[in-house]
């Protein structure tokens, strides 16, 4: 009796060590890293907001010059500067809201269709995860180049 109780113990642990040993190697195989900066970096569209964004600092820049030129009190020029600043800050953030918003769209899809259940940013992350930066970079891609073929008829 004693050792049929023990074999059969014996047996539970071992299928308990086994799943929990299978669980924490899905668990590995689920997690990925990504490099986000070099994502963002390489969205098709980064070239153009970044030109873009140089023109409106240029502009902003010019516009605090001139306004302050016309100010003789420091701390109106001060306030002029900091209201030219924020509407900076602004204009950038319209300008690459929708180049994250892609950017995420992006990793998303490429953690469903590869089943990842976690994705860190790489800077986060010392040892481990499988890398997705360039699969994510390429889902970029195509996702530019679908948005902008003409659809057939």
């Amino acid at each position: 009796m004693f050792s049929r109780n023990f074999l059969l113990l014996s047996v539970m642990a071992a299928l308990v060590v086994f799943a929990a040993g299978s669980a924490a190697s899905a668990a590995v195989e689920s997690v990925a890293v990504i490099d986000m900066f070099e994502v963002t970096n390489k969205h098709p569209k980064m070239n153009d907001a970044k030109a873009q964004m140089a023109t409106i600092s240029r502009q902003k820049e010019n516009e605090a010059k001139a306004a302050a030129d016309k100010e003789s009190d420091p701390a109106k020029k001060a306030q002029i500067v900091q209201t030219k600043r924020m509407e900076l800050a602004r204009e950038e953030q319209k300008i690459m809201d929708p180049i994250f918003r892609d950017c995420q769209q992006a990793v998303r899809q490429v953690a469903g269709n590869k089943k990842l259940t976690l994705v860190l940013n790489k800077s986060v992350v010392l040892i481990g995860g499988v890398d997705i930066t360039e699969d994510v970079i390429q889902q970029l891609a195509k996702g530019s180049a679908a948005a902008t073929t003409p659809k057939k008829k």
